[in-house]
């Protein structure tokens, strides 16, 4: 073959010009694929977040703190708030859910969203045993952290108005223990009741933690 039909080898200037082009091609490039990809993860995690509907307003309540405190329902206005009703004589259900949001509290606090953006209500229909010392023995018992986790009190008539409007039955057997709805309740910051979940054994805490923080966010 002769000498014409021969590809030049390419000048080393020639050379470092063309590695240059490309560089400056490819840079603006590369950013783009990083910002669509940083954008389509954000996209993914809005969308596949599942909306938490409002299932109903709760209207607002006054009741007796255990630690001799008046506590009205809408002075936590802006909260989260976990509210759950029992009485302190349960054999089963009731401790065993306690026990659980004693577990979601330290994960609040690992958080810093307990007491401050998240409360937990736990709310005695037994007021004949369940006086406030009785509940401050309680709340010791599973270490709660009252500055944060009310337990409240309250005649039978103020309570009864309570769990209706939460739509829970609560039924006093002959013995003086209690049937109830075994149902507990994620409230908004704005007074909504966004969630009714099982109780004890039926209660899925991580489903619960996530929700949580999404309602406090």
């Amino acid at each position: 073959m002769g000498q014409a039909g021969r590809k030049q080898p390419m000048s080393e200037g020639a050379q470092l010009q063309q590695e240059s082009a490309m560089k400056k091609h490819w840079f603006p490039v590369l950013a783009g694929i990083i910002i669509l990809a940083i954008v389509g993860v954000f996209g993914y995690n809005y969308m596949t977040k599942e909306k938490i509907e409002v299932l109903k307003p709760i209207a607002d309540f006054t009741l007796d703190n255990s630690d001799g405190t008046t506590y009205t329902f809408h002075s936590s206005a802006g909260k989260v708030r976990l509210v759950e009703f029992m009485f302190t004589k349960c054999p089963d259900i009731c401790p065993a859910t306690t026990f659980n949001m004693a577990k979601l509290q330290d994960q609040l606090k690992e958080k810093g969203l307990f007491g401050d953006k998240v409360e937990f209500v736990s709310i005695s229909f037994d007021p004949d045993n369940d006086t406030p010392e009785v509940l401050q023995d309680y709340a010791a018992k599973f270490k709660a952290d009252q500055s944060g986790w009310k337990f409240l009190r309250g005649d039978a008539q103020a309570v009864e108005k309570v769990t209706k409007d939460f739509g829970l039955m609560v039924i006093k057997q002959p013995d003086g223990s209690y049937a109830h709805t075994a149902r507990m309740f994620l409230v908004d910051g704005d007074g909504n009741m966004r969630r009714a979940y099982g109780m004890a054994a039926n209660m899925e805490l991580e489903v619960m933690m996530k929700e949580m923080v999404q309602l406090a966010d």
